[in-house]
């Protein structure tokens, strides 16, 4: 299930869509800060209309079954066909509605309560539907309404708490809306040593220029839990935040605002997370972090006027 080269399954790890400039420092020099959307995705843009090839990926990583996941999207750049521009990842939550990482659709500035908020223009943005192979089938929509988690902010140490946002469609969207995991199963379901599903078109290792794959890959990961994994980030891990992966398999780059599920006991995929941060991809002393999806649930009803919990 591993590129012989490039260790990553889904190889995104987790560190920010883009790769990051250095900023905030943990006792290891390991985190780095968050990258400068609006720059960041001008030099995208600028690339692809320079006639950048498209980057694929395909190694010997485990590629998910055509449209077997079908909330699971593809956020990229306006305008570009193939949705060669993909830099996120993103989950179908309600008719009209796409979960993804705050960070993927907003910059930020300053850390903890001075942390400024700037989201991208929803005219930036490009959202794939309804397949499972970046550069053929899908449909492709438009954003229509961006909202950040009201509290989204950056930590001193280069974190990112409350890392959510909604995008919003017109009219609703090809795919099965997932459902959020219930307290009750993400509670047996998120525990040190089990399992979760985590899927993505990242990029198969954490380097400048590192391909994205153009087929929605996927891993069984083990969760950490957060006592051993906050002794790789110094207790930067929150209660709303769980941890995944120990080397063989991580997100990635570009997967950054994708999901991460575990199972009912019908044996259906309930979302219980959404790719935030790390350090590289596929490090064994640094496990992935997600967004803890459960906590939010009433933030994410609220704005999107859905009952999403699972039963």
């Amino acid at each position: 299930m591993m590129h012989p080269v490039k260790q990553g399954l889904l190889a995104a790890a987790i560190w920010f869509a883009f790769v990051p400039a250095a900023r905030a420092q943990t006792q290891d020099g390991i985190l780095r800060s968050l990258p400068n959307v609006q720059r960041l995705y001008q030099q995208r843009l600028e690339s692809l209309k320079a006639g950048e090839p498209q980057q694929v990926f395909l190694g010997t990583a485990s590629v998910m079954p055509d449209r077997a996941q079908d909330n699971v999207v593809s956020i990229g750049v306006a305008g570009v066909p193939q949705q060669r521009g993909h830099f996120c990842g993103g989950v179908l939550v309600a008719p009209t509605w796409v979960l993804t990482a705050a960070h993927c659709v907003a910059e930020a500035s300053g850390t903890d309560s001075r942390t400024q908020i700037a989201p991208l223009s929803p005219t930036q943005l490009q959202v794939l539907f309804g397949t499972n192979v970046l550069y053929r089938d899908g449909v492709s929509k438009p954003v229509a309404r961006i909202v950040v988690h009201p509290d989204y902010r950056i930590t001193a140490q280069g974190v990112p708490e409350n890392d959510l946002a909604l995008l919003q469609f017109a009219e609703p969207l090809p795919g099965t809306p997932a459902l959020i995991a219930s307290d009750a199963l993400a509670a047996v379901g998120i525990r040190d040593g089990d399992r979760m599903l985590i899927v993505g078109w990242g990029s198969a290792s954490f380097s400048v220029g590192s391909p994205i794959s153009g087929n929605l890959l996927l891993a069984i990961v083990p969760v950490v839990g957060n006592a051993k994994c906050n002794e790789a980030y110094g207790g930067a891990v929150t209660d709303k935040m769980f941890c995944g992966g120990l080397g063989a398999a991580d997100s990635c780059q570009g997967d950054s605002g994708g999901p991460a599920f575990i199972y009912d006991e019908r044996g259906v995929p309930t979302l219980v997370g959404i790719v935030s941060w790390g350090a590289g991809c596929t490090l064994r002393r640094y496990p992935g972090v997600y967004v803890n999806v459960t906590k939010y649930r009433d933030w994410i009803n609220g704005v999107t006027g859905a009952r999403t919990a699972a039963q």
